[in-house]
């Protein structure tokens, strides 16, 4: 332990052994098969910038911009193949170096070295990290940490231009990953503020403004497109709801499906209360730190950073409908690297045993979810086992098991989720799903279940006075035919509008 750098391998040795397993075999999961598994113009790395992410794939113009992660991504697939491996393995190439970053970060705040590795090892081996690290489309999550982390450490150095430059663009980096890092705007400034007092707090926040100005110039170029409409859509309570949740996760990760748990206020309240409680908790841990004033602003600093970072996934959450554990890998990462800051003291033995306690369950529930992220049947099967009535994870489900030739137990799983599912997710919209499960139960030889499904998204789409697919009503004609209702048949096809 006295050696140098044992402190700053440990937690390295044990985030690679942790997750290197699953890099092999890695298959596609949930958006990854849209997002990386086929990209129209594979090779033209630069188109990355002109056009929005992801689009290149097919999809349709969006506001989703995130040019390095995808410019990463897309070099990485042209040199080393695009399959599942080569994404997942970038992935822990850049979670490691997050985990090294932490471990700087904290020691140029002033943190010993022991500090560094143990706060290291503890993030590491929380629960919400396979969310994000084993997720290859979530590498947006992942590099905008790389920066946000670097950009602390920047802000911690001696006031000149330079700095001001590199918090700069170190902060339009970040954004250019996710666009939520523009919330490092005010938690630059406070730790500039908490370093060097509220002078340089005010030009590092300029600083950082000015970064995350040039890339929302940037963003509206290139999508035509902003962000302002999650905050409109969404009521204030459920934001608040939503945070005090994504803060309990902090301290007490879910045991519900960490990946498709659909947010919901009512059902809610024991994550909604453990958020609260770990906010009083945090206080208090403040308080008892004002014995040394140095360290108590720091840990301050770092809690008050985390909830700020939260906030993005405060106003998300509601606004698509689930609930993902992933969105605390950044503000976790970033809040505990400031509050490490001055923690120079020798660690008491009950100290040291109680973050390898901790850290060591975590382990095994994190060592146990990387093996769900490798194929979309392990990851919808293990979300549903823990939540066996949430239709989006029983409709990811269904959509893998029509993959794998289970083709009427497909269909009926996917008509049950798309009949109990809410119409505010977003992420698993309603009518889209009855429309795509239509068409693949006609295809896969289940006429009834085609008809059933079509003929309610008629009926929903005239109440709510939404545009049902042209191609609705000649899907009548063709299941009525195939079930031997012939004259009904003809009667529906008359509406029929190819």
């Amino acid at each position: 332990m006295k050696r140098p750098h044992f402190w700053t391998l440990i937690p390295l040795m044990v985030a690679f052994g942790l997750f290197a397993w699953g890099v092999p075999g890695a298959g596609f999961v949930a958006d990854d098969a849209f997002n990386l598994a086929e990209h129209a113009n594979h090779g033209d790395w630069a188109g990355e910038w002109s056009n929005p992410t992801y689009a290149h794939a097919g999809g349709e113009r969006g506001h989703i911009w995130r040019p390095i992660p995808a410019l990463i991504q897309h070099v990485a697939a042209s040199g080393l193949g695009r399959v599942g491996s080569t994404f997942r393995g970038l992935n822990l190439g850049v979670h490691l170096l997050n985990v090294l970053l932490l471990g700087v970060v904290i020691r140029r705040l002033g943190g010993s070295r022991q500090v560094a590795g143990l706060i290291a090892l503890f993030w590491t081996t929380h629960p919400a990290m396979p969310e994000a690290v084993c997720w290859s489309s979530d590498i947006y999550d992942l590099m905008a940490t790389s920066f946000s982390l670097g950009a602390i450490g920047v802000v911690s150095g001696p006031s000149s231009a330079r700095r001001l430059g590199g918090i700069a663009t170190l902060t339009a980096a970040a954004c250019l990953c996710k666009e939520s890092s523009v919330a490092l705007v005010p938690v630059l400034a406070l730790v500039a503020w908490a370093l060097h007092g509220g002078r340089q707090g005010i030009v590092s926040g300029v600083a950082s403004a000015i970064g995350a100005l040039a890339y929302s110039m940037s963003h509206t170029a290139v999508t035509a497109q902003g962000y302002m409409d999650a905050v409109r859509q969404t009521e204030p309570t459920a934001i608040i709801d939503a945070g005090l949740m994504a803060v309990g996760w902090l301290a007490v990760p879910p045991t519900r499906a960490p990946m498709a748990h659909l947010f919901n206020q009512t059902t809610d309240q024991a994550e909604i209360w453990a958020g609260a409680t770990t906010m009083v908790v945090l206080a208090f841990l403040i308080a008892h730190q004002f014995r040394s004033h140095n360290r108590a602003r720091y840990v301050l600093v770092g809690g008050v950073v985390a909830l700020v970072l939260l906030v993005p996934a405060a106003v998300g959450i509601p606004f698509i409908g689930v609930a993902p554990l992933r969105y605390i890998y950044l503000p976790m990462a970033v809040g505990l690297a400031i509050a490490g800051g001055r923690w120079n003291n020798p660690i008491p033995i009950a100290w040291l045993i109680g973050v390898v306690l901790i850290s060591t369950i975590g382990s095994i529930r994190v060592i146990n979810r990387v093996g769900a992220f490798q194929s979309d049947e392990t990851l919808w099967s293990t979300e549903r086992a823990l939540e066996p009535h949430n239709p989006y994870a029983a409709g990811g489900l269904a959509r893998a098991w029509v993959g794998a030739g289970r083709h009427r137990e497909a269909v009926e799983l996917w008509a049950w989720a798309a009949d109990q599912a809410r119409p505010d997710i977003r992420v698993f919209d309603k009518a889209n799903e009855r429309w795509l499960l239509a068409q693949t139960a006609f295809l896969k030889g289940a006429p009834d279940v085609a008809l059933d499904q079509v003929s309610k998204l008629l009926h929903e789409s005239k109440a709510t006075g939404g545009a049902a697919p042209a191609m609705a009503h000649c899907l009548v004609a063709d299941s009525l035919d195939a079930l031997g209702r012939h004259e009904e048949a003809a009667s529906a096809s008359v509406r029929c509008t190819p």
